[in-house]
């Protein structure tokens, strides 16, 4: 038998009451209806919010609403029109060709501090691509070159690797047609 004066009559516990899914259902929304309301709706086309009905008031409220009740034909079709695009910012086509990427951002630990300009930055008011920066690194020169400085890299080069000029040795030849491409290349994007 149990003695209720017991030191450990007070550890013992009933089970709690569980929770059940309709003590979290809303109530029905609808005027004089205090149904469960397991159907939310959006409370109107202007109002923030949603609104909760039971299956036989969801129906008729459904029937009755009109996003569109209250504008004009106008912003009926503006809203229409943005609404092909998921009302997000466009532009035509090309329209934005030409504008650069920002690669600005913080960098407190400097890791990116010895990487240099990022392609298609502009550097002297120059916008340097890829490529070119590539030409520029065979003709050992970096972004900030001038068109005099590619010419004088490329004929030091030229006289330094050209067959001729070593005796009718050609282990040097590969770099030397590395350097007159990266030069034409050059010239044919109008760095120089």
């Amino acid at each position: 038998m149990m003695n209720l004066k017991s030191k450990y009559f007070d550890m013992i516990r009933a089970e709690r009451r569980r929770e059940t899914v309709a003590d979290h259902t809303p109530r029905c929304d609808w005027p004089a209806c205090d149904a469960a309301a397991p159907h939310p709706a959006p409370a109107g086309p202007r109002e923030a919010g949603r609104r909760h009905f039971c299956r036989e008031h969801i129906t008729q409220y459904n029937m009755s609403y009109d996003f569109f009740e209250g504008m004009s034909a106008e912003d009926v079709e503006q809203y229409r029109m943005g609404a092909t695009t998921g009302h997000r910012p466009t532009w035509s086509l090309g329209a934005r060709r030409g504008a650069p990427g920002n690669w600005q951002f913080e960098d407190p630990l400097e890791i990116m501090a010895h990487a240099g300009p990022v392609s298609g930055e502009t550097v002297n008011g120059r916008r340097v691509s890829t490529g070119q920066k590539r030409a520029l690194d065979i003709l050992d020169l970096d972004v900030k070159a001038t068109a005099e400085d590619v010419r004088a890299a490329y004929k030091s080069l030229v006289k330094k690797f050209h067959p001729d000029a070593n005796g009718g040795d050609r282990k040097h030849e590969e770099r030397l047609q590395r350097v007159i491409k990266a030069h034409e290349y050059l010239k044919a994007s109008g760095f120089c």
